[in-house]
């Protein structure tokens, strides 16, 4: 899609190194949620600005201005007037940009910011597709586990929500080293966290399981995202208990009783009369 105008949303700086060769290709817009302070409140935005400035990215307009706690601490009491705000502000920008294609982060459960910044960008484009012709497309990438293994529950209806129409970006023996050598040189700068999370999944699923990058269609809104969790939690709910339990948090983030309400109020603002194919 190197002809197209593209937009990509992420959620905490350190994601673009899931889609290294992708932004190296296309060399989108790019807007970032929040600095990637974590738990820890240490943020490690310029690292991000650094490795996105070198591919030839354009660093939008929102770009780090929130930190996770603000963020936790808004979906816990209810308090969601500031993702109003930036649904509004990436609507906007679509329009102005011009955008084709908008990527995001995909909803899978492990973090609430994650889950967010997907239900965000439908919304977004729905909305902003109501004032462009021709309309904006929603593709999703994986951040979580083995990239191959989404691809193939991609295959299967069954066993995922995201639709079988997919982007698949090989990357040149070239790319894929320079891609290496920057998720292992952002980690070290990162620290030991991170470093470990890298290492794990280098061993668990082997380097050349990153040496393809996975664009997938956005699902159509709410009922194929909420399934995902009907059955079981979410990653970042039980973690939450454990961080409860250990006096490390104070409460748990859940997604029926915060995103939940969240994710209705968000795609509320879809415009009713809005194709089905346009929600995508």
């Amino acid at each position: 899609m190197p002809d197209k105008r593209s937009l990509l949303v992420i959620s905490h700086p350190g994601h673009e190194l899931r889609l290294y060769g992708w932004i190296d290709q296309v060399q989108p817009v790019i807007c970032i949620l929040t600095d990637g302070s974590g738990g820890e409140g240490v943020p490690r935005l310029d690292k991000t600005l650094d490795v996105l400035r070198a591919l030839g990215a354009e660093i939008g307009p929102i770009c780090g201005e929130l930190s996770d706690r603000r963020i936790y601490e808004k979906i816990l009491h209810h308090k969601y007037y500031l993702f109003d705000r930036l649904c509004k502000r990436l609507a906007r920008l679509i329009v102005t940009y011009d955008i084709d294609i908008v990527v995001s982060d995909a909803m899978e459960g492990y973090n609430p910011t994650h889950d967010l910044c997907e239900v965000l960008v439908q919304a977004a484009v729905a909305i902003a597709n109501k004032k462009k012709h021709p309309i904006t497309r929603h593709y999703t990438f994986p951040l979580m586990g083995d990239p191959r293994q989404a691809a193939r529950d991609g295959e299967n209806a069954q066993t995922a929500p995201r639709a079988i129409a997919r982007h698949t970006i090989e990357l040149i023996p070239l790319q894929f080293k320079h891609k290496l050598e920057t998720i292992r040189d952002y980690a070290s700068s990162a620290g030991e966290k991170l470093q470990q999370e890298i290492e794990h999944a280098f061993h668990t699923y082997g380097e050349h399981a990153f040496a393809c990058e996975y664009l997938f269609r956005a699902p159509v809104p709410k009922q194929a995202l909420e399934q995902s969790f009907t059955q079981a939690k979410p990653f970042y709910e039980t973690y939450g208990e454990k961080q409860v339990a250990a006096g490390r948090y104070q409460c748990v983030i859940r997604f029926r009783e915060h995103i939940l309400p969240l994710m209705n109020r968000l795609y509320a603002r879809i415009p009713a009369a809005l194709p089905a194919d346009q929600q995508q």
